[in-house]
């Protein structure tokens, strides 16, 4: 790292053309700057007819000063943030409620209906199970979930492998 900061240092007193830009020594250029005398696109204007504080066109009855550019920190289309915005409003202003929340607001009739529901689903889960048990494997000890499945995995290599040991 040394030589290579020396080597930096020695090309900056020779100034040659491999060291980096002197930013102090440079002019900054603003929108309240005029364009230099010595600027080419300022000569190449001037040998079109313009002068110097008039307005371009025919008459000069056009701008004087440039156009003012605005710096955009964003990167999204016209009306994206805005769409965003209602986006997150829309979905925030109401949350939704936990069902613990709706157990405390429900009526008895409903409370009966969501245990009768519950208890539905509890049975049915149970006689899918009796049912899948017919798919399972006690040698391998994997269940399937249908008859190709299981008929798949008992022509398989890993079942006959370990029917083997």
């Amino acid at each position: 790292m040394q030589k290579d900061d020396n080597l930096f240092e020695e090309d900056k007193f020779q100034g040659s053309s491999t060291s980096y830009i002197d930013w102090e020594e440079t002019t900054k250029i603003t929108m309240e700057t005029h364009i230099p005398e010595s600027n080419i696109g300022y000569r190449m204007m001037q040998k079109m007819g313009w002068k110097a504080g008039k307005g371009l066109g025919t008459s000069g009855q056009g701008r004087i000063d440039p156009v003012l550019v605005e710096m955009k920190d964003e990167t999204l289309g016209i009306g994206k943030a805005h769409e965003y915005e209602e986006t997150h409003s829309s979905s925030t202003a109401k949350r939704k409620a936990l069902d613990s929340e709706k157990q405390l607001e429900e009526t008895e009739v409903q409370k009966v209906e969501r245990e009768n529901r519950a208890e539905k689903r509890q049975a049915i889960m149970k006689e899918l199970e009796q049912v899948k048990r017919v798919f399972y494997c006690e040698l391998c000890d994997k269940q399937y979930n249908n008859i190709s499945e299981y008929d798949q995995h008992l022509q398989s290599y890993d079942h006959h492998h370990k029917k083997v040991k």
